[in-house]
């Protein structure tokens, strides 16, 4: 019995080399088997379903192919499933198949796959296909269909299978995915009604990430900052209150659980005018399946006349001294608060002069593209060296500027795109008059908020005196 497994596992090795087969004489031949024994062994695999056998002529053809078992698919397939045999006629169908196509068992059973009276089976690339399944080759196609009124969307995988007997055949498991696309639709439909909802709310609505930059905010919050979306996204929503509010949001933001899932919180800001405002926010977690935070859905009011008519009516019942200095601390507070912010502003404005001059003062031609390949922006170095003003880089794009480099390998960069991956190499630039000069060029791909740059580094090759 060893004897005979061996053979058996020498025989499929052998059949895994020569994809396309080999007769029982060049089987025995190879294996120092008798053509009798090659033949019993060749036709138990048979039966097993691990090959197949094509007649060509007088000879048979040998090859190592999956097929699976009619009954171990009817047996686990959770799915319809219709199993045809060589002449494409249906010999089995599961409950599931019947119920899914609405239709009784002797109106299916028996006929060929093109007589079945329903619209999934009248293409002639489903008789292609249930023959191919029968020579051996799997398949899968995705369809759309009507049945009884009700629009489906079918998967439907063609697999090539063995009946006991050891005769082939396929099989068509429908995979329905209706309620999945249904499901899908859905929530575009509910993205949809939300953005709209959102769209014209005279409230603030912002979309934190756990890191605590802003991945969506919404018209009013944008009018209400003075700043466009482009500009919001990726900033940091703590950056948006005074100091002396950020680390109370913080905490409440990590404190939010599923069982707290929610909180609010009264904030001082300072006005585009230098006006001290108020605002209420309210900050609720959308948590994943296993507890985790994913995001933050924040709501803002602006307050300011509810606090202010607060204020007034506990004045009124001040005196006239409470009430001076309750507004001399008030505005010592406003002045300090401002005075950071205004503070904070200068700084990142000198960071942002100070950055711009280097770039543009570089001695390098710096150049950076956008995902289209088109210059985004090159500071005054890379002007000199290649002949353009600012105003002539913003309709050039890297293929006019770098000829080495074609619009096929542009789309492979950009598909293997890793930022902070550096490259040094020698390359060569197009002058505006045509030019070709030889460069160093350091390039590298960064990510900056959702966007993707190529950054280009470049410096010319004198040639050697």
């Amino acid at each position: 019995m060893n004897g005979n497994f061996q053979d058996i596992v020498a025989i499929k090795e052998l059949l895994k080399k020569y994809p396309k087969g080999l007769s029982i004489t060049e089987i025995s031949s190879a294996l120092h088997l008798h053509r009798n024994t090659s033949a019993k062994y060749l036709d138990m695999l048979k039966l097993k379903g691990d090959i197949d056998r094509k007649e060509i002529g007088a000879a048979k053809n040998y090859s190592l192919v999956r097929r699976m078992p009619v009954s171990t698919l009817l047996h686990f397939c959770l799915h319809p499933a219709i199993v045809l045999d060589g002449r494409s006629e249906v010999v089995m169908v599961n409950a599931e198949a019947l119920s899914l196509l609405a239709c009784p068992l002797d109106v299916i059973y028996g006929a060929g796959v093109k007589d079945i009276p329903l619209a999934l089976f009248k293409d002639p690339e489903v008789g292609t296909r249930c023959h191919d399944a029968v020579q051996g080759v799997r398949s899968r196609a995705e369809v759309q269909t009507f049945v009884g009124g009700k629009r489906l969307h079918l998967t439907v995988h063609y697999l090539p299978v063995v009946f006991d007997t050891g005769r082939d055949g396929c099989a068509l498991v429908l995979v329905d995915e209706t309620a999945c696309r249904q499901a899908a639709e859905e929530r575009d439909l509910c993205r949809k009604r939300y953005l709209a909802l959102i769209a014209d709310q005279t409230e603030f609505v912002a979309h934190i990430r756990p890191d605590m930059t802003l991945s969506s905010v919404n018209e009013a919050l944008c009018a209400h900052l003075g700043r466009g979306r482009d500009q919001l996204a990726g900033f940091r929503f703590l950056s948006l209150f005074s100091p002396d509010d950020r680390e109370g949001i913080r905490r409440g933001i990590s404190s939010l659980s599923p069982a707290a899932p929610a909180f609010t919180t009264d904030v001082r800001t300072v006005g585009q005018d230098g006006s001290v405002c108020w605002e209420r926010w309210t900050f609720r977690g959308i948590f994943g399946e296993d507890g985790t935070l994913l995001e933050c859905h924040a709501l803002g009011r602006d307050i300011t006349e509810m606090k202010n008519d607060k204020d007034r009516l506990k004045r009124y019942h001040e005196n006239l001294e409470a009430l001076i200095r309750e507004r001399t601390q008030e505005m010592q507070q406003a002045n300090m608060a401002l005075v950071t912010v205004i503070r904070e502003k200068e700084e990142l404005e000198q960071e942002l002069l100070f950055t711009q001059f280097a770039f543009d003062n570089a001695s390098d031609s710096i150049i950076l593209f956008d995902e289209a390949g088109r210059v985004y922006k090159a500071n005054k170095t890379a002007g000199e060296l290649l002949g353009y003003t600012a105003e002539e880089f913003q309709g050039i794009s890297v293929i006019e500027i770098n000829p080495s480099i074609s619009k096929a390998q542009w789309d492979r960069m950009q598909a293997g795109a890793s930022p902070g991956v550096k490259e040094r190499t020698r390359s060569t630039h197009k002058r505006k008059d045509g030019r070709i000069i030889e460069v160093e060029v350091s390039r590298t791909f960064v990510a900056f908020g959702e966007r993707m740059y190529f950054c280009s580094i470049a410096r010319e090759v004198l040639p050697e005196r």
